[in-house]
């Protein structure tokens, strides 16, 4: 499938932002995602030992100068002379390897190298490919961690039938199972745990915005409508005031658009406000 047409299809906050782009930047974000899509495939739909054998595979694969392997040759054309960004998507092989079975995280730490792992390297990822300074780097990895929480606490019911619990121990000491037959102090501690989580993520957001400045003005606008829109996941939870087997949160439509429209127009406002104030000459 086309990279872009396997964008449009599946991110469905990042596709339409990512519309902003201009028509060669947004095929190298497809390809990225076509990249990260195809790992994530590997870990979560084949899985197991065959999964996990095939992700080592081409973990080893990237390390070489001339990979036979299809997605480890896609990752260094795409990533051709920016070696940051091929140690990034290696991290996130690495780590979506060790994501193969039934996952189920003990504590806060494993939790960020867990979101790091598979969330942060895209957003590092992403910098590289325009060239964006690895001063910054951090806190592009800390808007891709955001995404990452906003997701897990999307999912937890949806990962716990398949025997994994992203929600660390610390926060809800209870086996996936549990959490799937409704035990009442189970849900009590998902619920609790997806506020904190939720919280955190807001944090996280706040800290990779602060720092959308230094994007090439359309990539901006396209990573403010995105964080925006997966943002929304976070508002949609708390509304339903959490309740993890209520089915999957989707942000509406209309919503979405007006997350992204609205995002988009704060940017326009700060950059014009930015200029707008007077340049003090230096002594």
């Amino acid at each position: 499938m086309n990279p872009e047409t396997l964008m449009a299809k599946h991110a469905r906050s990042f596709a339409p932002a990512a519309r902003l782009l201009p028509r060669s930047d947004r095929l190298r974000i497809a390809r990225l995602y076509a990249v990260c899509r195809s790992i994530d495939d590997i870990a979560d739909e084949i899985g197991g030992d065959v999964g996990f054998d095939r992700l080592t595979k081409l973990h080893s694969a990237l390390g070489h100068t001339a990979p036979r392997d299809h997605l480890a040759v896609e990752a260094h054309d795409l990533f051709k002379d920016r070696p940051i960004g091929l140690g990034a998507l290696a991290d996130l092989v690495a780590m979506a390897a060790k994501d193969t079975g039934d996952t189920c995280l003990s504590d806060a730490a494993s939790l960020d190298a867990y979101c790091m792992g598979v969330a942060g390297t895209v957003g590092v990822m992403v910098c590289t490919l325009f060239d964006i300074d690895k001063i910054h780097h951090p806190k592009a990895a800390d808007l891709g961690k955001a995404m990452q929480l906003s997701n897990i606490c999307r999912d937890v019911a949806d990962d716990a039938r398949i025997g994994r619990r992203y929600l660390p121990f610390d926060l809800c000491p209870y086996p996936p199972e549990a959490i799937i037959a409704g035990d009442p102090a189970a849900l009590d501690a998902a619920e609790s745990a997806m506020a904190s989580l939720l919280d955190q993520a807001d944090d996280l957001y706040r800290s990779g915005k602060s720092a959308l400045a230094v994007l090439p003005w359309r990539l901006r606008l396209a990573v403010a409508a995105a964080a925006a829109m997966y943002a929304g996941i976070g508002t949609e939870l708390r509304l339903r005031r959490l309740q993890p087997l209520a089915g999957r949160a989707v942000v509406p439509v209309a919503r979405k658009a007006g997350l992204a429209f609205g995002a988009i127009a704060r940017e326009i406002i700060e950059t014009r406000n930015r200029e707008s104030r007077p340049k003090h000459a230096s002594a």
